[in-house]
């Protein structure tokens, strides 16, 4: 199984992914959290808006893993 994971030590709390998809939003620190972390139950559109973030973190917190 396929899972977003955000590296709670690494966010810098930016806002760049919880702006930008509807997956992810803000814990109480400040910082990001996916809402839903198994990749394999979305759409192949939400997937790729979620690599889309992946990628544009300014850190590199984000991260898919696969279990």
């Amino acid at each position: 199984m396929k899972k977003i994971i955000v590296d709670d030590d690494m966010c810098i709390g930016c806002g760049y992914c919880f702006s930008s998809c509807d997956l992810f939003d803000q814990n109480d620190d400040g910082k990001a959290e996916a809402k839903d972390n198994n990749l394999e139950n979305m759409d192949e559109a939400m997937k790729e808006e979620i690599l889309d973030v992946k990628d544009g973190c300014p850190v590199g917190a984000i991260k898919i893993e696969e279990n």
